[in-house]
């Protein structure tokens, strides 16, 4: 079979969004139509939510937060395990039923599913691990099916001691007793990966994942003509701004906020928090941060206001961590009674793709970091726990300097490139981490060589095309070759 002439679905919770997954997504289909000259036809979705798009089917049983993810999430350690093993039955029933008739339907030959080794997609890990192993117990080894580890219960504390009855389905996330490849995010994530075989008694398991795994790291595009620019300019190195963008600081509030302090925006420094609000984004780091800041500028008798912009939505994991952030925040106000360092949720503002609905304006998730950039700021990126970092490339890549936390997949994955990245290792917010935050904020030159560096090495180690590198020769293991 030519690998262009595939049918490939991907099902995921959310498609076209703007969460982690869902930027992966839209990059692998980017990836695979441009450098394996797969028709973009070609793809189908099928997504509890999606954005506007072609070939794309909706059903609310793939919804993460559905009332029956809550009650698996809400019970997955817990011995009183009573309705729990009837629920989920039940719901993976219908799932595998709607997977079944979206193939069907659509003549797919390549199954995709995103995330399915994490319990927050467990009644779709289920439903489709009924579905194909179904197939292969009547001898049917059409389509063939990959899973995109993203997370796992593995990787989470909170998933560490599930009870009776999920442990009686923890054998479909992902299902690698049937599954035909695995693509990871990162390297540990094969260890655990071959741990779960191990466990499951998993047949042939050196040859699995010497032909049918890989690693593909999280890649980014740099959407503008960086490469057209002075390196040596002393003008701030961005991407150019539209007229839609420029009511941005408005809409979400700065403005207001900033005049009412008694200043300009032109008197302004700005952190960008482009990420969901989660608590191993460990945004409070942010919000510190802001304050030393402030306290910086001051000290060099340069008043500021400084503003942390949080981007990404509220709600995915733990409800109660956007209430402790303002706590937190409200905390430091008071033992800094004469600070003006505002703290601004923009979720209500952003989309995963402009709109104006009655007479809202919404901003598209991903030009952020670029408007951030525009104005002269800072991205910060103190995350404790990352599959990889979609967003911090993707603040590099629209020219956004950013301080960051050395999380463990930093360390191990992303630190040999040698992106030029401020940084402390675990703990608070440091004295260095400040002063290298406040000459990014200040020296324009230096600035500059700093966005350019970064800009290179997107470009040369994680551009798109590794996607299909990496996917290829697994692809055609898949089709032509027996394990």
């Amino acid at each position: 079979m030519k690998l262009n002439d595939l049918r490939v679905g991907i099902i995921h919770s959310l498609i076209g969004k703007n969460d982690g997954v869902s930027i992966v997504i839209d990059q692998t289909v980017e990836a695979m139509s441009e450098h394996l000259d797969i028709n973009i036809g070609n793809f189908f979705f099928l997504a509890a939510h999606s954005s506007p798009r072609f070939n794309a089917q909706t059903n609310d049983v793939f919804w993460h937060k559905s009332e029956a993810h809550k009650t698996i999430l809400n019970n997955f350690n817990n011995p009183d395990t009573e309705g729990l093993d009837e629920l989920i039955h039940e719901n993976a029933l219908y799932a595998k039923k709607v997977i079944q008739e979206w193939v069907d339907e659509n003549d797919i030959d390549l199954i995709i599913a995103h995330n399915t080794s994490h319990p927050y997609n467990f009644i779709t890990a289920v439903g489709l691990g009924y579905y194909i192993e179904e197939l292969r117990a009547e001898g049917i080894i059409w389509p063939k099916l990959m899973v995109w580890w993203h997370d796992s219960y593995f990787e989470r504390d909170i998933f560490s001691n599930p009870n009776e009855v999920i442990q009686k389905y923890l054998k479909y996330l992902p299902g690698v007793t049937f599954v035909n490849s695995i693509a990871f995010i990162n390297k540990q994530q094969i260890d655990l990966g071959k741990r779960l075989f191990e466990e499951l008694n998993a047949s042939k398991l050196e040859k699995f994942f010497k032909l049918r795994t890989t690693v593909v790291p999280n890649t980014c595009e740099i959407p503008w003509d960086w490469e057209e620019i002075n390196p040596e300019t002393e003008e701030l190195v961005c991407p150019a701004q539209d007229n839609y963008n420029d009511s941005f600081m408005k809409d979400i509030g700065l403005v207001q906020q900033v005049e009412s302090r008694g200043f300009t925006m032109d008197e302004t420094v700005i952190l960008l928090q482009h990420t969901r609000v989660v608590p191993r984004k460990k945004i409070e780091l942010a919000i510190d941060l802001a304050f030393e800041l402030e306290k910086k500028f001051t000290k060099n008798r340069e008043k500021k206001c400084v503003a942390v912009i949080v981007s990404g939505h509220s709600g995915d994991e733990q409800n109660q961590y956007l209430n402790n952030l303002y706590v937190h925040y409200t905390e430091l106000c008071k033992a800094n009674p004469d600070s003006n360092v505002v703290l601004i949720f923009g979720e209500h503002n952003i989309l995963s793709h402009r709109d104006i609905i009655v007479d809202r304006k919404f901003y598209k998730f991903a030009e952020v970091p670029s408007i951030v950039a525009a104005h002269g700021g800072l991205g910060t990126y103190f995350s404790d726990v990352e599959g990889f970092g979609n967003n911090l490339l993707e603040m590099m890549s629209y020219g956004l300097p950013a301080v960051i936390n050395k999380y463990e997949v930093y360390k191990q994955e992303i630190e040999q490139y040698g992106f030029d990245l401020p940084a402390i290792d675990g703990g608070g917010v440091t004295e260095e981490l400040v002063d290298s935050a406040y000459r990014l904020l200040t020296d324009i030159p230096y600035r500059n060589k700093v966005v350019m560096h970064n800009l290179k090495v997107l470009k040369e180690k994680l551009d798109h095309k590794i996607i299909a590198d990496k996917l290829e020769p697994i692809i055609k293991s898949m089709y032509m070759r027996e394990l």
